[in-house]
Parts: C-alpha cells; structure tokens; sequence
C-alpha cells in the first residue's frame, strides 16, 4: 500500500467517525486487529464501568489511531473476547484505542469471560455497575451484552417481566450505548514508514495509560513481519483475560497434557508437526476455561496468587476433555482444588501428576470423584492454627492473601475512599501488599501486619477516620486500628492476627467443604446411564 501524501508532502490522514454498533461489526467481522505484540488489557473493573457510564452521558472518550492494511487469518483477541477470522485486504490495525475497544468487545460481545467481573446496568438507580462474584446479580440490573441488540435487549426484557417504564429505559440506554459515535484516524500504512506514526501517537498520548512511542512502532511492524511461536500466542492470548501472564513452561505442560500425553513425555517427540496448530487453538481454549475456573469458582484472581502451578496443566487437561463441566462438579473440584492447596497435595512432578492426569477420562463425573479419591482427607484439624511466617511467592502466604482478598477489601483514603480495590492496581505496585508497620522486636511478621492497599502516608493515616464497615474490609477492628495510630504495634498485629486467623480458616472450611453433608456426591446425573429415566 503506497503512503498517501499531497504536493506539500503531508501525509493525507482520512478522519471518519464510527458507532459502537459499526465498531463491534468489525471486530466480529475481522476487520479490526490488535497488533501480536500490543501490551495486554491493563484496564480496571472501574475502568470500564466508567467507559460505559461515559457512553450513556455522552461524554467524550477520546479518538482512536488506526492504520489500514491487509491482514491475515487469524484468532483475534480483545479483552476477555476471541474469534477466528479470515483475511482481509483492508484491516484495521488498533494503534492507539485498544483498551476502550477491549472493553466493548468484552462486555457487548460475551456475557462473561475471564478473570473480568460482568458489568450491569442498573435500571432503577440508572447507573452501571460492576457484578459480584458468585452472586446473582438484583433482577433489575441488566447484563450489558443486552444492551448491544434491541431484540436481544427485548426479549430479555419480556422474560424478566419489566414495567413499560423500565423497559422504556432499558430502550433508551442501549440506543446510546448502540448509536454513539467515536472519532478516528485512518492512517495509511505501507509496512515500512512507521515515523508518521510514531509522531502522531507520541504527540495524543501523553496522558492515561499512554503507551512508549517504540511500542506504535514495535505493534505494527510485527503485525506486517509475522506472528509469534504458539506458546507465545497463547500466553499472549490469555493475558488478555486480566489473569497475568502464564509462565511459557506452564503453556507447554498444558499442552502435554490437553494432548493425551504423559507428564515425562515431550511435545516435540510426541505430537507431530501438522497437529501443533490445532492442539494449541484447543490449549488455549482450555487454559482460558481453567482460569475462568480459577477466577469465578475457587477465588484465585491472578496467576501471581496461583498457589500451586501445577494445577494449571491439569485443569486444562480437564476442560479440553469436559469443557461444558456440571455446575455440581465445578463446586466438587473447587473442594478438589483447595484440599489440595491445604494439604499440599497440589505439589508437582512427573511422578505425583501422572495418576492426576489419567484420572480424568471420557467420564466427566468420574474423573471428578477419581480427583478427589486421590487427596487425603481434610478435616478441622487440617485448618492451619496459626498465621504463617510472612515470605511472599509461598504457597501458604498466596493462601492467606486470597482469604484476605475474600474480603472485599476497599479504599480508607481519597477520592476513591470506600470503593472495591482492583487486583491489578496492588499487583503492579511494587509494595505489594503494603507493609502498615514493621513487627515488634522479637516477633515475626506475618500477614498481619500487611494490607491489601496502596501505600498511605502516616500522616494520613491519622486523618481518615474509617468507618468501623471499612476497616472490617481489612480485618481490622476498631480497638486494633487505635492501637495501629497510637504506635502499639504488638497489640494492633495480635489482634488482626487474631481476626484474620478467623476468617482464614472459615474461608478454607467453606471452600473446602470440611465437614459438607453432602460427603462429596456427584450430580444425579451420574446415577442414571443414557436412555433411563
């Protein structure tokens, strides 16, 4: 593609304008592509809440960068969102927008996906807002891929049995969301010249999460000069669902794994060339049900917390063979999951997860009861009885700190005070998490004495004044908090150990199911056989 410019040598840049509703055309479509080697989706829960909240008001949200060229078949991913697509001879490269078009794609075009909480809108408080996990959202917020179709949206509407008021919103908010019209740039690119580019980029991004002018460059160039090995692709792949990047060995395990194989065995020996392309496209679909797994049923919402690694490849193994998995069985290997995290059981080596791997079989029910049969019983006296000593990267401490995410912790200060904390906001920090105060002399520090939230400055600290509600957030009660500001240390640290050693072991009980009725039973699917009643 020539480079157009006119007899002045200025680049002839096409301005054009562009619905949501033409924009999730095509992605669908193919014709919108995200550079292989664009940074992943950094974007937080408010994040995109607040990009929706922009489109109904009306607000501006900025103008995208595109570069038209040819682009191959491919299986694009934005966000938590993927689809395969074929070529096309006049694609849309995202140069600068990925994040605002990561966010539709994932919440217009997918009911859920990924480590992503599902966004709403609320019909009676007229806001959006952001689901929990593992709760039925109120029947009057409306999931926002409703909103992307007006017969999507009405049929939902007649099944939920709204008032002609509600449903008249609901209306009305999914035409804004539809109709808006976002600005662009369509810069023509010949594979080769990228210096317009980069100017252009350099100069509208130096604000928010703006990207390095080396990047604009490095996206395009490897998008035109080739795509990346297929473990790189996967990883790269499922850093889009906000889960963190996947060790490359991990990918390759999995692999091994979702192809049959056995733990000592070799990809290279043992799968043919011709067959790497399709038993990746199924890696990656598994390892993203295994994190959607690991995210929405066990609680563990980051690689980094992840206690045991090993349980990946597995879990993959799993969903490549069951990938519609009962629901009864995704909360029987949630147990599964986190006996083993107690126990230790989760450890790995070719050894130990060689009879892991061949328990699961065409079976769906029984390779669940075959996961469980291999762990040893958890009882009350598997509970730890004391807090650990604090190492971060240990799998008892990763424990303790989703026990302590468990918690919903929020904000004590500023703008932001009393809202959710982001995963991703504490993981990019390096004071993660945030030591409040250093031990006493002569005893050892353990979780009790960090907090899942940036850094506060002493001096505010004293000023916040949190609510008794705000501070159970961080299990930390009212007498401990007094003791944190007056300098007592060893009395703040006893009793938020206290506190914490608490809901630790309640947050184990229950995601274990110690001591369930139930003794573990499958489904009653799995008493009948097919063609009985």
């Amino acid at each position: 593609m020539a480079q157009a410019s006119n007899a002045t040598g200025a680049i002839e840049l096409e301005t054009k304008t562009f619905s949501v509703a033409k924009l999730l055309d095509a992605i669908r479509t193919g014709r919108m592509r995200i550079p292989r080697f664009q940074r992943g989706f950094r974007w937080s829960d408010e994040d995109r809440r607040l990009l929706f909240d922009s489109l109904q008001a009306g607000y501006p949200i900025g103008t995208l960068l595109l570069a038209r060229g040819e682009a191959p078949a491919d299986r694009v991913t934005l966000g938590g969102y993927s689809i395969d697509v074929p070529a096309t001879p006049d694609a849309l490269w995202v140069v600068d927008g990925q994040q605002r078009l990561s966010t539709l794609a994932t919440a217009l075009l997918e009911d859920h996906s990924g480590a992503y909480r599902a966004i709403y809108f609320d019909l009676e408080a007229e806001r959006f807002e952001i689901g929990a996990r593992r709760r039925a959202p109120p029947p009057h917020w409306v999931p926002v891929h409703m909103l992307s179709s007006s017969s999507i949206l009405n049929k939902w509407l007649r099944e939920q049995a709204m008032s002609d008021r509600i449903s008249d919103r609901a209306d009305e908010i999914s035409r804004r969301i539809r109709e808006y019209t976002i600005p662009a740039y369509l810069v023509p690119y010949d594979g080769r010249n990228d210096a317009l580019l980069k100017q252009i980029f350099a100069r509208i991004n130096r604000r928010g999460r703006a990207l390095e002018s080396h990047e604009v460059f490095q996206a395009l160039h490897a998008s035109v000069l080739g795509a990346k090995g297929p473990i790189d692709r996967v990883r790269d792949d499922l850093a889009q669902l906000g889960f963190g990047s996947i060790d490359p060995r991990q990918v390759e395990r999995a692999a091994l794994a979702v192809a049959g194989g056995d733990p000592g065995g070799s990809l290279e020996r043992d799968v043919p060339e011709a067959d790497v392309p399709a038993l990746f496209d199924r890696v990656l679909k598994s390892l993203a049900a295994a994190i959607d797994f690991l995210a929405n049923d066990a609680g563990v919402l980051h690689i980094d917390l992840l206690p045991y690694g090993g349980t990946l490849p597995l879990l993959a193994r799993l969903f490549a063979e069951h990938p519609a998995l009962h629901a009864r069985n995704r909360d029987l290997l949630r147990r599964w999951f986190w006996r083993g995290t107690l126990t230790g059981h989760h450890r790995t080596d070719n050894k130990t997860d060689r009879p892991r791997w061949r328990a699961i079989i065409t079976d769906e029910h029984a390779s669940v009861q075959a996961l469980l049969k291999l762990l040893p019983p958890v009882t009350e006296d598997s509970l730890p009885g004391a807090l650990a000593p604090f190492r971060r990267g240990t799998a008892r401490v990763d424990v303790e700190l989703l026990a302590m995410f468990a918690l919903g912790p929020r904000v004590l200060s500023g703008d932001d005070r009393g809202a959710e904390i982001a995963i991703p906001s504490l993981l990019g920090n390096p004071e993660f998490p945030w030591p409040v105060a250093e031990p006493a002399p002569g005893v050892e520090q353990t979780s009790a004495l960090f907090l899942l939230h940036a850094p506060i400055d002493q001096r505010v600290l004293h000023e916040i004044d949190p609510s008794d509600e705000l501070l159970a957030t961080h299990a930390i009660d009212p007498a401990g908090f007094r003791a944190l500001l007056a300098g007592d240390v060893a009395d703040f640290q006893q009793r938020r150990a206290s506190s914490l050693l608490r809901h630790l072991r309640a947050f184990l009980r229950e995601q274990a199911g110690i001591g369930a009725a139930d003794r573990d039973r499958p489904p009653l699917d799995a008493y009948f056989v097919d063609g009985e009643a």
